[in-house]
C-alpha cells in the first residue's frame, strides 16, 4: 500500500505544475518539482497546525465544533501571508488596526494571477467532466461499486454501528452509561439536600454528623483537664 506522505504528495503534485505554468515556466526538473511540491506541503502543514494551536487556545465554534475565521488569520499572520503589518503595540497606541495584509490578501485571489492558475487548472476540462479521482478509479477499479475503496482517502469512510451488549438487559453500552449516570445522580442529590434514612426504601446515605455531637455532656474543659 502506498504510504500517507507520498500519496499526498503525489496529490499535490499537479497543482504545483499548474501554478508553475501559470507563471510562466513551461518546465522543470524532477527534482526540482519535488523540492516545490514538498515546500508547499510544508507550508500548508504549517498553517494547518496553528490553525489548530489557535483554536485549542481560543475554543471551538460552539456550534460546529470547528476553527472559526479568526483563528485562519491568526494562523496566517504566524506564517507570514498577511503581510506588511504594524507591531500591535503600534496599532494599539495609533487606535487604528493595521488592516494592509488582509486587503492585500484579499485583493490578490481578484488579480490577473489569480485568475491565470483557475484558467490553467480548468484548461480543456468540460463542464460536468468526470475529475481525475474519479477516472482513476473507473480505470483501476473492475465492480461497480465502491466497496475496495470504503475507509480509504478515494473511498466513503466506515460507518461503525452501536455496539450490543448481549446476556442482559441493557442493549447498548450507551444506554447503561445513561442508567449508572440516572443512578448515580439520583444516590448524590439526597446526600447534597441534608436528608437521611431511607430512600425508596433503601438505605440513603449517612446522616451527617459532627465531632462535636459526640462530647455528648463533657465540655471541652473537662477534655482539657486529662491532660493536666
Amino acid at each position: 500500500m502506498t504510504p500517507p506522505t507520498t500519496l499526498f504528495h503525489a496529490l499535490l503534485r499537479p497543482s504545483i505544475l499548474q501554478i508553475l505554468r501559470a507563471t510562466g515556466y513551461h518546465g522543470a526538473r524532477s527534482a526540482v518539482l519535488d523540492i516545490l511540491t514538498d515546500l508547499a506541503a510544508r507550508y500548508l502543514w504549517e498553517l494547518c497546525h496553528m490553525t489548530a494551536v489557535y483554536a485549542s487556545h481560543n475554543g471551538l465554534d460552539p456550534e460546529t465544533g470547528a476553527p472559526t475565521i479568526v483563528d485562519v488569520r491568526m494562523a496566517l499572520q504566524h506564517v507570514g501571508a498577511l503581510l506588511p503589518e504594524r507591531p500591535e503595540l503600534e496599532q494599539e497606541y495609533n487606535g487604528m488596526e493595521d488592516t494592509r495584509g488582509v486587503e492585500e490578501f484579499v485583493r490578490w485571489f481578484e488579480s490577473r494571477e489569480s485568475a491565470e492558475i483557475r484558467r490553467v487548472a480548468l484548461d480543456g476540462v468540460e463542464e460536468g467532466a468526470t475529475n481525475y479521482l474519479d477516472a482513476l478509479k473507473q480505470k483501476h477499479g473492475r465492480a461497480d461499486d465502491d466497496s475496495k475503496y470504503m475507509g480509504t482517502l478515494l473511498g466513503k469512510s466506515i460507518e461503525y454501528g452501536d455496539v450490543q451488549v448481549e446476556g442482559g438487559e441493557v442493549p447498548s453500552i450507551q444506554e447503561w452509561a445513561e442508567r449508572r449516570r440516572a443512578a448515580t445522580e439520583k444516590e448524590v442529590a439526597p446526600a447534597m439536600n441534608g436528608e437521611s434514612g431511607y430512600v425508596d426504601g433503601e438505605p440513603g446515605s449517612r446522616p451527617s454528623s459532627s465531632g462535636l455531637s459526640s462530647l455528648g455532656d463533657r465540655t471541652i474543659d473537662n477534655d482539657m483537664s486529662d491532660f493536666a
